[in-house]
């Protein structure tokens, strides 16, 4: 399956999306870090996990059955355990919806429960084909794509949530000729967390929360030993343009000068430390793309 946006809804869709990096699989491109829906199951019924949203589907919350979800502090809450500082805290609302999507449908969303915050579309695609899904009824929403071969598999999962702007929104659904999907409608409660800080003063988590992206970001590497491991990874070495440039281009004759360099002493990409959230205690590498 193939997730698709405009230029301009991509930006405003990845403003709302836990960065992808906090859970991308050792060898990803940074490519991942643009706007992608997420590939995951379903979740279903009330309860309250935490998730730091994957593109690949690594990662899939577990809920816990909780008396209410938990209370914004307005610039968000310290990360309980098991949570990552930065993702949010979700809890899940009422009980879902389910649809099936085989033409042109729309959904309202005027009684969402009173602590409600998002609403989780899942699209599980079931013929070959595209559907676009989303709070834009001139169809400038995700979309997605599934091939015969991807029918049945993960690959023709897809989820993302919606923010709820507290007014009567609805969810538009249009399926091209052939393509059908089936599409569940949960209600979240989702409150911002706080990045870590270590004791050197660096902040440590995922992208998303109130603080931004932090010193120090969650990764998946490679262990000295072949292993998987999760560590963090410098965001300043994440965002460099090469080993040898930290920042970015300045201008159009250096950034092909740097391309070209880039190119020829890195074709497949370069290797940078993976840490514990020190930021000091190596533990592994991770591969940019």
């Amino acid at each position: 399956m193939t997730p698709s946006f405009s230029p301009e809804r991509s930006e405003a869709i990845r403003a709302e999306l836990i960065t992808t990096v906090a859970r991308t699989r050792p060898g990803r491109s940074r490519g991942l870090w643009a706007a992608v829906l997420v590939l995951a199951g379903t979740l279903a019924g009330a309860g309250i996990s935490t998730a730091a949203f994957a593109a690949t589907g690594s990662f899939s919350p577990t809920p816990t059955p909780v008396d209410q979800p938990a209370v914004d502090s307005g610039e968000g809450i310290i990360a309980p355990p098991g949570t990552e500082p930065g993702s949010p805290v979700i809890s899940l609302l009422g009980t879902p919806q389910s649809l099936v999507v085989e033409d042109d449908v729309d959904v309202a969303l005027d009684r969402p429960p009173r602590e409600a915050t998002h609403v989780r579309v899942t699209v599980t695609m079931t013929s070959p084909g595209t559907v676009t899904w989303g709070p834009d009824p001139e169809g400038n929403n995700p979309s997605s794509h599934a091939s015969t071969a991807d029918i049945g598999v993960t690959t023709a999962v897809a989820w993302y949530d919606f923010p709820l702007d507290g007014t009567a929104m609805r969810l538009y659904f249009q399926a091209a000729a052939g393509a059908s999907a089936t599409a569940v409608l949960q209600y979240l409660n989702q409150v911002p967390t706080r990045l870590g800080v270590n004791e050197h003063g660096d902040t440590f988590g995922v992208e998303g929360g109130p603080d931004g992206t932090p010193d120090l970001v969650r990764v998946t590497g490679v262990a000295d030993d072949g292993r998987e491991v999760e560590g963090y990874a410098w965001a300043s070495k994440l965002s460099a343009f090469s080993p040898e440039h930290d920042a970015q281009p300045s201008t159009p004759k250096e950034a092909v000068e740097w391309q070209e360099e880039r190119d020829e002493k890195y074709p497949s990409g370069w290797d940078i430390r993976v840490f514990e959230s020190d930021g000091r205690t190596g533990i592994g590498t991770f591969h940019v793309g």
